[in-house]
């Protein structure tokens, strides 16, 4: 599983534009393939600052994400908007559960 985590940091004229378009966006990204899930949020403790949480199948689904016309004039109406550039990070994790990360962090023997 791909996690993509990202952030945009909006000017106060351009917080409303930036939450209609980030809304659009992610109601198109969930019907995409590969899409498991895709969240945008207001940062409750700086309120101009848009946070996504994405998670996709593998990097091929992401990939074909990245590659449509409606995700890059997204990005490029986001970042024209945006008090600063917009960050992203993505992620190759795996799925477990907290029984099986707390089995991986106990030291051997115990």
């Amino acid at each position: 599983m791909i996690v993509v985590i990202g952030t945009a940091l909006a000017r106060p004229d351009t917080l409303d534009e930036m939450r209609r378009l980030s809304v659009e966006h992610v109601e198109r990204s969930r019907l995409e393939a590969g899409c498991l899930s895709h969240e945008v949020a207001i940062d409750v403790l700086r309120p101009l600052q848009l946070s996504f949480t994405e998670r996709w199948a593998d990097a091929a689904t992401l990939a074909a994400h990245f590659q449509l016309d409606a995700s890059r004039r997204f990005a490029k109406a986001l970042a024209a908007l945006a008090a600063e550039a917009p960050q992203m990070t993505l992620y190759v994790a795996d799925a477990v559960t907290p029984a099986q990360l707390l089995a991986q962090a106990r030291p051997a023997g115990r």
